[in-house]
């Protein structure tokens, strides 16, 4: 009765499992084409998130965004030539959105710092224009150095530790973090001996420093600091 059945009735099951086409294959089995995660995707959500630190004002750090974005780019692209083999669409497109935001966040923050950072009146420069041309002469003061004599000028630079950490109102100003922190000796152009002005003091910390004053080369020894120094600075502003 039951062969009758099926021979009366071929579309009810004349042909076998393996003769069905593939996706009534998986609705019959439950079974569903597995696609991998793609790896750059997941990567790049994971760039995203820590590109919050390419808000701090060090344009070395906005690379972290900018990888993020480029590798969320890829993923997305290749998810999309792929699609029956790869997933993670979402995370590709997540890790864009958070590269993207806090690289133009970022971005503008640093460009805005730059931009107001110098207080009126003074001269913006830079341990270059501190350094001799002339590599024979990198411990004497730079023709543009001398320049500056008497100028103006605001820089940049780390806290060369000093004898206590409190009230501090003489110190060497280095280039290099590195050079201060980790016991580094800078060359003597990458050091300017600090000298706040009267009733103005500061604390020692490893942070970047903003300082500006009047400049004067000095080409002597300074026994406040213990240090041969070509440049010397009478800050009376400090942050």
């Amino acid at each position: 009765m039951s062969s009758s059945s099926v021979e009366s009735d071929p579309a009810a099951g004349s042909r076998s499992l393996f003769d069905r086409p593939a996706a009534q294959v998986g609705e019959a089995s439950g079974y569903e084409h597995y696609r991998s995660l793609s790896g750059a995707a997941v990567v790049s959500l994971i760039l995203g998130v820590v590109s919050v630190v390419a808000l701090l004002d060090f344009w070395v750090l906005k690379v972290l965004p900018a990888l993020g974005l480029v590798l969320a780019i890829a993923a997305i692209v290749r998810i999309r030539r792929q699609s029956d083999e790869l997933t993670g669409m979402k995370a590709a497109k997540l890790g864009l959105a958070l590269s993207l935001a806090f690289l133009v966040v970022g971005s503008s923050l640093s460009i805005y710092t730059y931009a107001t950072e110098v207080p009126p009146g003074y001269e913006r420069i830079s341990y270059e224009t501190l350094k001799h041309p002339d590599e024979a002469l990198r411990n004497s003061a730079s023709p543009a150095a001398l320049a500056l004599e008497g100028k103006r000028i605001f820089i940049k630079g780390f806290m060369f530790p000093p004898p206590h950490e409190k009230g501090v109102t003489k110190f060497v100003l280095c280039r290099d973090n590195g050079d201060c922190c980790f016991g580094g000796q800078p060359p003597a152009s990458d050091m300017i001996f600090v000298d706040l002005v009267p009733g103005l003091d500061t604390h020692y910390d490893r942070k970047l420093r903003h300082v500006a004053g009047t400049f004067h080369v000095a080409g002597s020894h300074s026994k406040d600091v213990n240090k041969d120094v070509l440049y010397r600075l009478d800050a009376d502003y400090i942050k």
